[in-house]
């Protein structure tokens, strides 16, 4: 008895020893860290520039969508969470579910990607964006910033691969894999925020290691197109108020 109570410690321990526990580092899509919006001034010289005529004027200006038109599209990503973004192509399927938002075509004429074959800079910016839209002939400017992050570790059951066949057999591997994006709407001709929306897909998988890099790949898929459905509805909601008060205020 004490023989085999020694030999599951024993194996408990290695067992225990096979799980790694890496965290995984939240994804960023910040749009100020990215340099697509300038850095904010301090606030203290935020408070000492704006008085109360200025919050006064701010408030009575009343910036509001001029509609119908139609909305220009700027998909941004990074390869390093937080920096350095880039526009990306969006497929047919994507721009369908884009379309799909504009809640009334008589008041949101369509989405139109902007692509690199009309933004000329470098790297871009909500001014360059702008332009781009203008160039376009979009009245609105949707720009949307992607940010993934993952992290991979080994469950207890990993010590089964040293049996070979455990490799394909044994779900010893876990993946974790979250997508968030932040997106803005802008009004071209002024460059005034008219709102802004969120989406997040976080998925856990756990599978044989000989399948790693297959189910990874499936991850970042399925959580790239999560965290776009959300981003998605979140914008539906956000268009169907734009359009709402821009009617009233007619």
């Amino acid at each position: 008895m004490k023989t085999a109570l020694c030999l599951w410690g024993l194996l408990s321990a290695v067992m225990t020893g096979c799980a790694s526990h890496n965290a995984m580092e939240p994804p960023v899509a910040d749009m100020v860290r990215a340099g697509v919006v300038s850095e904010p001034r301090h606030v203290s010289q935020i408070e000492e520039s704006l008085t109360d005529a200025d919050i006064a004027r701010r408030l009575d200006a009343k910036i509001s969508a001029k509609l119908p038109a139609s909305i220009a599209l700027a998909p941004l990503k990074s390869h390093c969470s937080g920096f350095q973004p880039y526009l990306t192509p969006i497929d047919a399927a994507e721009l369908n579910a884009w379309e799909a938002i504009c809640p009334d075509r008589k008041i949101i004429h369509g989405i139109r990607p902007i692509t690199p074959l009309v933004h000329h800079s470098e790297r871009p910016t909500l001014h360059s964006l702008r332009q781009s839209a203008a160039a376009m002939g979009c009245e609105l400017l949707l720009v949307y910033l992607q940010a993934d992050s993952e992290v991979s570790n080994t469950t207890d059951a990993a010590i089964l691969y040293c049996t070979i066949i455990g490799l394909w057999t044994v779900p010893g591997n876990v993946s974790e894999y979250k997508t968030v994006a932040q997106a803005v709407l802008l009004d071209c001709r002024t460059g005034a925020i008219l709102g802004t929306a969120t989406g997040d897909c976080l998925l856990k998988k756990e599978y044989p290691a000989a399948y790693e890099q297959q189910r990874r790949d499936e991850l970042a898929k399925d959580a790239s197109a999560g965290a776009m459905k959300d981003l998605q509805a979140a914008c539906r909601r956000l268009m169907a108020q734009i359009t709402q008060s821009s009617v009233a205020g007619r």
